[in-house]
């Protein structure tokens, strides 16, 4: 699938010398998680008029880990002082979490972020954002051991644990604003737009 490659972030790239996360740093990743809106619509615009609207609506349980994970990539070797920051945290869901699509309630029961924090990496255009969220609301993943299916290949069938999210970016944490949403429904995908 197109999205596979944004799963590759189980490895994370090891500490860098210069602009080593500080302790501050682990709970403001923390807390831009949990800024999260806990609900929202969207549509997905078809040919024919028929939209098909989804909506999520979502309460935060337990951090999976202690505090979010942080991994820097320096651009010109270690001791570069300008370097692109990744961040990457998962958040079980309580009971009652649910993504509505079609008239049918399924369990939303975590949350995935993967996140960039662009801000170390010198004089930006203005047009590039500071921070770029990658948001995955997960239905039926109760372990929250996802993206990639515990056991495989070993056990076969599909790479993937997660057949049925709502997958949205925010590119501005201060808003919060979803953008280039999608979809998938039982492993079929749909570009989507915010209604509200």
């Amino acid at each position: 699938m197109k999205y596979a490659l944004m799963f590759l972030f189980l490895s994370l790239p090891a500490l860098a010398k210069h602009g080593e996360p500080k302790p501050s740093d682990y709970q403001f990743y923390r807390d831009m998680t949990l800024k999260i809106r806990p609900e929202s619509t969207f549509k997905v615009p078809m040919p024919s008029g028929a939209d098909m609207v989804y909506s999520y609506k979502l309460e935060f349980a337990d951090p999976v880990y202690d505090q979010p994970m942080i991994g820097d990539t320096h651009y010109d070797g270690e001791d570069s002082p300008t370097f692109s920051r990744s961040f990457y945290d998962r958040i079980l869901l309580k009971d009652g979490s649910y993504v509505n699509i079609g008239g049918e309630n399924l369990p939303l029961t975590c949350v995935f972020i993967r996140g960039q924090d662009n801000r170390f990496g010198g004089v930006l255009p203005p047009y590039f954002p500071q921070f770029i969220m990658q948001i995955y609301l997960v239905a039926n993943d109760y372990s929250c051991a996802g993206p990639v299916r515990p056991g495989w290949p070993e056990n076969g069938g599909k790479r993937e644990a997660w057949d049925t999210y709502a997958y949205f970016e925010v590119r501005d944490p201060t808003i919060m604003l979803p953008v280039e949403a999608h979809v998938r429904y039982r492993w079929n995908e749909f570009k989507s737009v915010l209604v509200k």
